[in-house]
């Protein structure tokens, strides 16, 4: 049997080492030859038996349009802290298997059984995705102002005479999208800043703001 998994987000060394892992435990384990990609283009997740993305503090509220077109298999969300994974998701990630990037070897092993329990079962291949219930979190147009801004790194009282409010309503702003996130530093923000700004979605105020600097 071949199983197909698609990675993406790990910097170059952390995924080596997850492909030459995934290689080796389906091989040891069940004598499956593994494919994997790291192009997340619509066919590859279509084709994909078992997903692994790598996630920052946040992430797993967006929206991810892109997962409508998975047909079959689990997913895997490797995240970086050991936050408690939120209880309302997104559609796409309703019936994801969260993981500390930080996880010892056996609890990796667990999961991908738990993953290619799902590709067996083919629930996601049966699952109605419709968005219209989905409750994946977002910005309002004055928080993508604010954010984009903040991103730039322009000082608060810059971004409050430019936008014409006062600054502690960017600063309530700021806490509360980090709040509403489950953030707990600029750090992390930033970081979700960023793939906010990368989402292949139409439209994308913020990456829109940023690109008008």
């Amino acid at each position: 049997m071949k199983i197909n998994v698609l990675l993406r987000g790990f910097d170059a060394l952390y995924c080596h080492g997850l492909k030459t892992f995934i290689v080796d435990y389906f091989r040891m384990n069940f004598s499956y030859e593994t494919q994997i990609t790291t192009n997340f283009s619509r066919e590859n997740i279509s084709r994909a038996d078992i997903i692994v993305l790598s996630l920052c503090a946040g992430e797993p509220f967006l929206c991810s349009p892109e997962l409508l077109a998975r047909k079959q298999g689990g997913i895997i969300g490797v995240i970086n802290d050991h936050t408690t994974t939120p209880k309302t998701l997104p559609i796409c990630f309703s019936d994801m298997i969260f993981i500390s990037r930080y996880a010892s070897l056996a609890d990796f092993q667990q999961v991908l059984a738990r993953a290619l329990e799902a590709l067996h079962s083919n629930d996601a291949g049966t699952r109605n995705r419709s968005c219209s219930a989905c409750q994946h979190k977002g910005l309002s147009r004055k928080q993508t102002r604010i954010m984009a801004n903040l991103y730039l790194g322009k000082p608060v009282m810059k971004i409050a005479d430019q936008l014409g409010i006062n600054y502690k309503t960017v600063c309530a702003h700021k806490y509360n999208i980090m709040k509403k996130f489950a953030l707990h530093s600029d750090y992390q923000l930033l970081a979700l800043l960023t793939k906010m700004a990368q989402k292949n979605c139409r439209p994308n105020l913020l990456r829109d703001y940023l690109n008008e600097g």
